[in-house]
């Protein structure tokens, strides 16, 4: 027990004495401890923007719709395979695939167009969207005002929109739009609801919308031309939680295959993801971009770290006649050794500080003036600190080491 108490004392002793030594040339210390400061503030960063980036991106996909997949009537690329023929994907494969694979809690086929929405002189391009009332069941969305397009509006091809939120505001301010008529590629629906507000996912305003029946859609706004009587352009279709994302694509495929009559071996003419994949993809990209960010930001705390093995070589050359003082009163070389570690280490660790009250500073700004979460946890903050000294003890190594290696007389002897 004397033994630990003794080491305590000794280390607190150290820690006096290099916080001492760091008042006695402030500007020094202060200008250093600045290069570990910046250093420190950008890894910080660069982990909270990698952490936000990757909320950011979940939020956008959770936003397309949970639990989902999504097909597309467009050669898969597979292995390197590539074929122009498209797959031809229909209403019929819609209420195939619904029959048939485990799990389906709805369906919402779709057709897309862009058109121009005109009221009262005020106009907007925005993309028009034939669906069915199983579009809000899949995509988890509902009408904050009005109601949403009903099977009875899609039996009877009734000229009927629901807008988004984004489409509403530039059309009618914030006066609510339900009951009134837009002409749409100069034709006259009437509105029915006002969507609730999405977001947006990956860049893209999930609010810039307008549905409208999926018989409408095909008789009155789709190019009939490029279609036929009961073709899609996209299926999305939404599964009970707990359903293996990754069986269900496979008996979607399947199911697709069959009917299309695909030969074993031939490229799928369909592409189909599911929200798992689009996870994992962001996922992938962006820990990639964290690592690069990362690494980038090292460069600023390597620099720092130089300045730190600079500064204290710096130190011990001046404190030479000090150092030989103390060795001639007993102090061994550990303790010589230990001291300059620990300045180091101080040196280091006030930077660190100082760097996460920047980096916390910055991330507040970012959420409140850009909208962009940078979260910075407990554990970053203790790891910047603990960072910050294993820095010190790295790059103040060699100092110390010298220092603690210098031969008394000798240094008694310099000037």
């Amino acid at each position: 027990m004397r033994r630990i108490t003794a080491s305590l004392a000794g280390w607190g002793i150290n820690v006096a004495i290099a916080l001492v030594a760091l008042r006695t040339n402030l500007l020094r210390s202060s200008l250093t401890t600045l290069g570990v400061m910046i250093g420190v503030m950008a890894v910080i960063l660069a982990v909270a923007v990698g952490a936000g980036a990757k909320v950011t991106a979940e939020q956008s996909i959770a936003a397309l719709g949970s639990n989902m997949a999504i097909v597309f009537p467009v050669p898969e690329n597979d292995g390197g395979r590539r074929t122009n023929e498209r797959g031809r994907l229909t209403e019929r494969d819609a209420r195939a695939i619904a029959a048939q694979v485990y799990g389906v809690r709805g369906i919402a086929p779709q057709l897309r167009s862009t058109a121009q929405l005109v009221v009262s002189g005020r106009n907007a391009t925005t993309s028009v969207v034939g669906v069915t009332p199983g579009y809000a069941i899949v995509t988890n969305i509902a009408a904050q005002s009005g109601r949403f397009v009903s099977d009875a509006d899609v039996r009877t091809s009734a000229r009927t929109v629901v807008l988004g939120p984004t489409v509403a505001q530039k059309l009618f301010g914030d006066f609510d739009p339900v009951g009134q008529v837009v002409r749409i590629n100069t034709i006259p629906f009437t509105i029915i609801g006002l969507l609730e507000s999405k977001g947006s996912s990956f860049g893209a305003d999930n609010d810039d919308i307008a549905l409208v029946p999926l018989s409408t859609a095909r008789g009155r706004l789709a190019n009939s031309a490029q279609l036929g009587p009961d073709d899609l352009q996209a299926l999305f279709v939404g599964f009970e939680d707990g359903v293996s994302l990754a069986a269900a694509k496979r008996d979607m495929a399947r199911v697709l295959a069959q009917r299309n009559r695909v030969q074993p071996g031939a490229v799928n003419p369909f592409t189909i993801r599911t929200t798992e994949e689009f996870m994992e993809e962001s996922g992938r990209v962006l820990g990639v971009f964290q690592l690069v960010l990362v690494a980038i930001a090292s460069i600023s705390l390597l620099v720092g770290g130089i300045g730190i093995m600079n500064i204290m070589l710096v130190s011990v050359t001046e404190r030479t006649r000090e150092i030989g003082l103390r060795m001639a009163l007993g102090a061994r070389r550990r303790d010589i050794r230990n001291q300059f570690l620990v300045e180091a280490a101080v040196l280091c660790m006030i930077g660190g500080a100082m760097g996460l009250a920047a980096a916390w500073a910055i991330a507040a700004a970012f959420a409140a003036y850009a909208e962009f979460a940078a979260p910075i946890g407990a554990g970053v903050a203790a790891g910047a600190i603990l960072f910050s000294a294993v820095i010190g003890l790295l790059f103040g190594g060699y100092p110390a080491i010298r220092a603690s290696r210098l031969s008394p007389i000798e240094a008694l002897r310099s000037e």
